[in-house]
């Protein structure tokens, strides 16, 4: 079991991949959109996993409102949806990429990395808003 966290952009998708329990997400890969390469690989990916949720970051600005790009994205996971039954959740990704391009500056990594590390970074944000509830023993 695994959740998939991804980072929707106009050109690439990134792509992370996390336990349910151990929450660290890894990145996965980043791909094109062109020809549908990232929706075939996300939903392979979904497949492959048996993941139980998808977590997408939908980039508000600094207000919380929505922007231009929102609906971009989530016309990207209706078609996502349409091919798969898995959840769907979008949690706020603002500045993900800022923050994950600071993150790797050092390591001089290519934009393909950078996207995959923001999907890594989307996971997170949904972690923190989502603590693990502790089981009685």
């Amino acid at each position: 079991m695994a959740i998939i966290g991804i980072d929707v952009g106009t050109i690439r998708v990134g792509c992370a991949i996390a336990d349910p329990v151990a929450r660290i997400p890894f990145p996965v890969a980043t791909w094109l959109r062109a020809a549908y390469e990232a929706e075939k690989n996300i939903l392979q990916l979904i497949e492959e996993r048996a993941a139980t949720l998808l977590v997408v970051g939908l980039p508000l600005d600094d207000g919380g409102q929505r922007t231009d790009i929102c609906e971009m994205v989530e016309a990207f996971v209706r078609r996502l949806s349409k091919r798969s039954t898995i959840p769907i959740v979008y949690v706020d990704e603002a500045f993900s990429s800022l923050e994950a391009a600071e993150k790797l500056r050092q390591g001089a990594r290519k934009a393909e990395s950078l996207d995959a590390y923001a999907a890594c970074l989307i996971l997170n944000r949904y972690f923190d808003l989502n603590p693990l509830k502790p089981q009685n023993s």
